[in-house]
């Protein structure tokens, strides 16, 4: 199993969709999506060069440390004050929901990490 198979497995096992582009050379690009807990459509992007695993879990460890639940929160909450664009009504079902996205990617990361070394 190639590194990238085997990164598409770890992520579809825990309930991520994977697309993966090789536009250019030595490079690809991995897309992961999943809903949330309330339904909205979550992803993130992340590349791998040159087939190098621990630059993509570097990444992915990254994207995971700065990701701010309460600032993703912001972003989907309307001028009302209530959720739009399909997030919750409520804000803290918004912050609820962007936690349990950190905790999404905290585990995908977690598990690829142990997968891979």
């Amino acid at each position: 199993m190639t590194a990238i198979e085997q990164i598409i497995t770890v992520a579809q096992k825990l309930g991520w969709q994977v697309e993966t582009s090789t536009d250019k050379p030595n490079l690809v690009q991995f897309e992961f999506q999943q809903y949330t807990p309330y339904g909205q459509d979550f992803g993130f992007s992340v590349e791998m060069k040159d087939n190098d695993t621990d630059g993509l879990l570097q990444e992915i460890g990254a994207y995971y440390e700065d990701f701010d639940p309460d600032y993703e929160a912001y972003l989907w909450v309307g001028t009302d004050g209530h959720g739009k664009n399909g997030a919750p009504y409520h804000i803290k079902d918004i912050v609820s929901d962007m936690e349990q996205v950190e905790t999404m990617i905290e585990k995908f990361y977690e598990t690829l990490k142990t997968t891979m070394q």
